[in-house]
């Protein structure tokens, strides 16, 4: 019976100092989004409380920091919205980054007719008075890539940032806005 334990416990010893090589010499890390730069084009608010069109241009970028590993992006979405009401939905389909890579994502959103509720045009009012617009994007890409070549990894890489614009010129504030990731098991 000591036997059986001896052999087991070296096993799993055996099993701690692979995993801990493979995480020192690969250095696996998370990828992630990030919006680079960002341009308000269009912003047509009416006296009713309706904002009847906003144009914005985002750079998104798709980044794989990892030596080794391509990495899969899929199940991308993000959303723009101004005081909590949802004005556009950007999507992408499924790509691949190669190790140490990046893929440029250019979106042009533009909104149709979002009626604001008091509170939203209170906000737009306060907003174009001050000459500062912001508009939030939030969203979500489920990445997969392999450490070492045998274990998956699954992660859901997540971005929320606010963004200001200067109005009307439509030039974006100082911003930072890169995604987190976390894991789904």
């Amino acid at each position: 019976m000591a036997v059986v334990f001896t052999v087991l416990a070296v096993l799993v010893l055996v099993a701690a100092v692979s995993v801990l090589l493979v995480v020192l010499v690969l250095q696996p890390r998370a990828p992630y989004l990030a919006v680079q730069t960002a341009r308000l084009g269009n912003l047509v608010y009416d006296q009713q409380g309706v904002l009847d069109n906003a144009e914005l241009e985002l750079d998104v970028r798709a980044a794989n920091v990892n030596a080794h590993a391509a990495v899969a992006f899929s199940e991308l979405e993000l959303r723009l919205s101004f005081h909590d009401m949802v004005i556009a939905i950007l999507r992408a389909d499924p790509f691949v980054v190669p190790p140490r890579g990046e893929r440029p994502l250019g979106y042009v959103a533009s909104s149709a007719a979002v009626p604001l509720d008091g509170a939203g045009r209170a906000a737009m009012e306060g907003a174009l008075d001050r000459g500062v617009v912001p508009f939030r994007v939030s969203g979500q890409a489920r990445t997969r890539w392999k450490v070492g070549g045998v274990v998956a990894v699954k992660y859901w890489t997540r971005l929320a940032c606010q963004i200001r614009f200067f109005w009307p010129n439509g030039t974006a504030l100082d911003f930072t806005c890169n995604s987190k990731s976390r894991s789904r098991y």
